[in-house]
């Protein structure tokens, strides 16, 4: 995960301005009210220059062996395949594919006219070095099913799974590709890729300057040179109407003024949040010692009241400030959804009072916390930095306080929260677009390997598992889809609200900007949890 750099708007704006001033040749003005020389909107344009606001900075530094880094991936590297505008797949460093009848072997052929920035060429040397580092990194990247990787020729690599796995390909989208004559201990500081754009400097804790990759092997960049600097929300959006950035996201209470020079742009999402809750009785521990399990959100009542008890529209109206739709499945734009498990999005408080009551939960010694069997309803919620969670989870409280349900709200880091993510409901965000994220929520065979958000809650359920199973042993993803759909419900079980009901789904949050009015960002993909907005980069201009 990354770690967010909150800098405060006062400072932040005389940060900005010099670090614009010490990182460009072209024309610079002074910044009113901070004595500072900034780089002029218009020199950035005429130069083809652009500042873009970035939230979190990845401070384990550009190593695509370890992780992703959103759109820093996109900028830097290149992967073997890419997910196109529709959330379809495509190629960028293959040129072509092909599956074993088996399943297991995955024989991929490369571009040869690919370039690293260093001026070597990227050959099948480079990929396989690559995945054998990504495998044995223990980072976030799954690749336990990939049993060997091998060049078959200059261009040419056979990947080898241990067991089918139809969603492999989205491996494939997701690795950036790192030079293997230039891979050390100092390349996180110092990346070296063959994407859009060539690393020039990272000042840690301020900004990253990169220029456009002559080399590139696709359409290259109309901008010349990009400077992503760290600011939080509130401090990134002063800075854009100040002039002094040119995009930034923003949240929806922040969209509504009309401001000279700038425009709004809303992109559909398919960002989801939603509750996770621990599935499993108290009194366990994981392999580290860690507490698993919670005696109150074990009892489905308890979820399923909730679920039904949240009012959506008063989320997406009041927290989304009308930018995002209501969410009940934490899937709803993506083609493996179940609509069987749609509910009404309606809030329905009688209808959580009577499954509570049915289920033997009644405030019994009159405190106003309902009880059963001499456990009091009353659990934490965690919840991690980030747009509108500390809001959604404030809406949540309030909700399960009418049911008689007491729930404390306390905020995490990622690294604080191992103790108890596997014993108290944690607020999560999700959507990828990718539908092997159904295995890292849902499957019990996830537990306790990769990271600790995998299966957080210790969900088990067979038949879902058997379900996931099929679905990735299946040929490609359209023939998965029947198998994901039946992990949802098949009409006696599964992981949605008609089935266990394991997480209470919130909303889908469209993702906003603020820009430059003559800034054009092209087509955009579709947004995925945390956005990936420098995708297209390679479509921005200037008007």
């Amino acid at each position: 995960m990354k770690v967010k750099k909150s800098i405060s708007i006062m400072i932040s704006l005389a940060l900005t301005a010099s670090i614009l001033g010490g990182c460009s040749n072209t024309k610079t003005e002074e910044s009113k009210g901070t004595g500072t020389k900034v780089v002029s909107e218009n020199s950035r344009k005429s130069s083809n220059e652009l500042v873009v606001a970035v939230a979190s900075e990845p401070e384990e530094g550009f190593d695509a062996t370890v992780g992703g880094h959103g759109s820093m991936t996109r900028v830097l590297f290149s992967t073997l395949f890419k997910r196109d505008k529709n959330l379809g797949m495509e190629n960028d460093l293959a040129s072509s594919y092909e599956v074993s009848e088996d399943l297991l072997t995955w024989i991929v052929k490369l571009r040869e006219d690919v370039l690293f920035t260093d001026g070597e060429k990227l050959t099948s040397e480079d990929v396989v070095y690559t995945y054998e580092k990504a495998k044995g990194s223990g980072s976030s990247i799954d690749l336990t099913m990939l049993d060997s990787v091998k060049a078959i020729d200059d261009y040419t690599v056979a990947f080898t799974l241990n067991k089918p796995q139809s969603t492999f390909i989205e491996k494939m989208a997701y690795i950036g590709i790192v030079p293997k004559h230039a891979h050390n201990e100092n390349f996180k500081d110092n990346p070296i890729g063959s994407g859009p754009y060539e690393f020039i400097q990272w000042d840690k804790g301020q900004q990253v300057i990169v220029e456009a990759n002559e080399n590139y092997y696709d359409e290259k960049p109309k901008m010349k040179k990009l400077t992503m600097v760290f600011l939080d929300d509130d401090a990134a959006y002063s800075a854009v109407k100040a002039g002094q950035v040119d995009i930034a996201s923003i949240p929806g209470s922040l969209a509504s003024a009309d401001i000279e020079g700038k425009k709004i742009i809303e992109l559909d999402s398919i960002e989801t949040y939603g509750i996770e809750y621990p599935m499993q009785k108290g009194g366990q521990k994981d392999e580290n010692g860690n507490k698993v399990g919670n005696d109150v959100t074990s009892d489905k009542a308890i979820r399923e009241a909730l679920t039904y008890a949240v009012d959506r529209n008063m989320l997406v109206e009041g927290v989304l400030n009308g930018h995002g739709t209501v969410s009940t499945t934490g899937l709803e734009k993506m083609p493996w959804l179940n609509k069987e498990t749609v509910i009404d999005e309606k809030q329905d408080i009688e209808k959580a009072k009577k499954i509570l009551e049915d289920g033997g939960w009644k405030d019994t010694n009159n405190n106003g916390t309902i009880d059963k069997n001499g456990v009091e309803a009353e659990f934490k919620l965690l919840y991690t930095d980030g747009k509108y969670r500390q809001e959604l989870g404030l809406s949540y409280v309030e909700v399960a306080k009418q049911l008689g349900i007491k729930v404390k709200l306390e905020a995490r880091t990622w690294d604080d929260i191992e103790s108890e993510i596997h014993s108290e409901p944690v607020l999560f965000g999700w959507g990828s677009g990718d539908p092997s994220e159904l295995y890292n929520l849902y499957s019990s065979n996830i537990i306790g390997k990769g990271v600790s958000w995998n299966n957080a809650g210790y969900y088990k359920n067979k038949n879902v598992d058997e379900y996931i199973d099929k679905a990735l042993a299946s040929k490609d993803e359209n023939a998965a889809i029947e198998y994901w759909k039946k992990a949802q419900w098949d009409g006696k079980t599964g992981f949605s609200t008609l089935g266990d009901c394991t997480y209470t789904w919130l909303v889908n949050a469209n993702h906003l900007f603020i820009a430059d009015e003559n800034l054009d960002i092209g087509t955009p993909v579709v947004q995925p949890h945390g956005g990936r907005i420098l995708d297209n980069i390679d479509e921005w201009d200037w008007k």
